[in-house]
């Protein structure tokens, strides 16, 4: 207590730093009707908010990918041919595709079906036939190499070992993009300045035969330089282990099929693409073989390395674009990367649909399409690929079978009944 000047007492007020100082109380938030805690309530009204903006974006996302140009937003989902800049990466739910032991460039079953492919740079002259290491490729992609339609040709092995195959002949930038999308390593002598190019800045895998590594090249005398110039698999394959390439392939494959029963087979027919002169192709459908025998310029190819007919399970005829490249050299540019029109002859049947490769992934393979934009399901043997542009003929002329009253009429053993119209 303190007296003052009149003698009162007055109480004394202490200030206390250490007193706790009294907050102003904040007015309370409304509470929802029929809640009995206001903090709750709040919870569940931002979770409510939070849920219904999650569905609206995704029903916003759902329906762009939809509608959307390119059909797909996500990878190999049926986009368009740019759409798949993120890879093959799997999607949540999604089964893993299980690895059968079959060759996925061939469906052929061998002990080594998950080997890297190795593709060689082989000629389409008419001064190497016979020609070697055809018959043993698992798939064989025929492109023109000049802008005037002489064409050249990759053969895949990965099943097939010949031991002799050439003649080997120099890299296109349009053939490298073809095998790296089926993991393959290219076997060339030299290239295109294009190619080389890339090649020397470390973008695709190859074993060149200018540098002869691990001797896996060889000359034969019978035949005037270029036209000399071969391989075999095993030298090939030796030289990709010892420069350090990875041995297994990445590649998932292709699907494929059995041969269908004879009785559902047509009764033949004959494949021609009108590539000029010598380069002439057509191929000739065997029912009983279920294989299309093929000519160049009228001629039957047989593999000189072992006399075999060749004669391909499944032909797929990409119509693409040729015309010159960028550039000094005259070197052509082959439109095998965006899409077109497709067409694949296997079983005596013809398919149409689309093939598709993204342009800016060069491991994106060509995806082979029907109409309804399903992946075709090859018969299983040799595949194999040309690339005509729209202004080459190309013709399938079907044979019928004679009209059989089975009252009178008996087909004599070993004829076909057939007639070629």
């Amino acid at each position: 207590m303190s007296d003052d000047s009149n003698g009162s007492l007055k109480p004394v007020v202490e200030l206390r730093s250490d007193a706790p100082t009294p907050m102003p109380k904040l007015p309370e938030l409304p509470k929802l009707p029929g809640s009995g805690n206001g903090d709750l309530s709040k919870k569940k009204l931002y979770g409510i908010v939070g849920t219904a903006l999650a569905v609206l974006v995704l029903i916003i996302l759902g329906v762009w990918a939809a509608f959307s140009p390119d059909a797909s937003i996500f990878p190999n989902r049926g986009g368009g041919p740019d759409s798949n800049i993120f890879g093959d990466l799997p999607f949540a739910g999604d089964a893993l595709k299980p690895r059968s032991k079959v060759s996925g460039l061939s469906g052929v079953a061998c002990d080594h079906y998950d080997r890297r492919p190795i593709g060689v740079m082989l000629a389409g002259d008419a001064i190497n036939r016979p020609m070697s290491g055809f018959s043993q490729a698992d798939m064989v992609w025929e492109l023109p190499v000049l802008a005037s339609n002489v064409t050249r040709l990759l053969a895949v092995y990965q099943c097939g070992e010949p031991d002799d195959i050439g003649s080997v002949r120099s890299a296109r930038h349009d053939y490298l993009f073809l095998a790296e999308g089926v993991d393959a390593i290219v076997g060339h002598w030299g290239g295109s300045y294009h190619a080389l190019n890339r090649i020397s800045a470390g973008e695709f895998d190859t074993i060149n035969a200018l540098g002869n590594p691990f001797n896996a090249y060889f000359r034969k005398s019978h035949l005037p330089a270029p036209y000399n110039g071969f391989t075999s698999y095993e030298g090939l394959w030796n030289a990709l282990q010892k420069l350090g390439y990875r041995t297994t392939t990445e590649f998932d494959g292709y699907d494929f099929k059995d041969d269908i029963d004879l009785s559902q087979r047509s009764a033949g027919g004959t494949l021609s693409v009108g590539w000029p002169g010598s380069f002439r192709v057509h191929y000739e459908y065997d029912q009983e073989t279920n294989r299309y025998v093929r000519y160049w310029a009228g001629t039957k190819q047989v593999d000189a390395a072992d006399d075999q007919t060749v004669a391909p399970s499944a032909i797929a005829i990409m119509i693409a674009s040729n015309g010159f490249a960028d550039g000094p050299g005259g070197y052509n540019d082959v439109g095998i990367e965006g899409d077109g029109p497709l067409t694949v002859y296997q079983d005596g049947q013809v398919i149409t649909g689309t093939w598709r490769k993204n342009r800016l992934e060069k491991t994106d393979p060509v995806h082979f399409l029907d109409e309804q934009g399903k992946e075709i399901v090859f018969t299983r043997g040799q595949l194999w690929v040309m690339t005509p542009s729209a202004d080459i003929a190309v013709t399938w002329e079907v044979e019928e079978a004679d009209a059989v009253d089975p009252a009178t009429d008996v087909i004599p053993p070993g004829e076909s009944g057939f007639v070629t119209q």
